[in-house]
């Protein structure tokens, strides 16, 4: 992939992904930076379960809580729930978008189930 990325869990050190599947097994916050293609696909056992389309953002943030973060959040149900949950969402995270008066900027993101 070679996909570079902020680890908010790690210091937000930065970092390459080097995979082009990534297991979620621990706590997860990273900021993909300048993703090559406009879409990520989750999949779960193997299957492709949503499509992530970026429309004029170049970044991506996954992240889940894991057990000790989870825990902490009182609004967090079910309280197991970080086993099969992903937050992927996009954004101009690694900068900031700046406009001038009168000027206008639209971006988005398209979220699609296989299931």
């Amino acid at each position: 992939m070679g996909v570079s990325y902020i680890d908010k869990v790690l210091d937000a050190t930065e970092h390459t992904e080097s995979e082009t599947d990534i297991r979620i097994q621990s706590e997860v916050d990273r900021v993909y930076r300048s993703i090559p293609q406009d879409t990520t696909t989750i999949k779960e056992n193997g299957s492709s379960y949503i499509d992530v389309v970026r429309d004029n953002l170049s970044d991506t943030v996954v992240w889940n809580p894991w057990i000790a973060k989870s825990k902490t959040m009182g609004d967090f149900e079910p309280k197991d729930g970080y086993k099969t949950m992903v937050c992927v969402e996009v954004g101009s995270v690694n900068g900031f978008q700046k406009l001038e008066p009168g000027e206008t900027f639209e971006a988005g993101m398209i979220a699609k189930a296989h299931h």
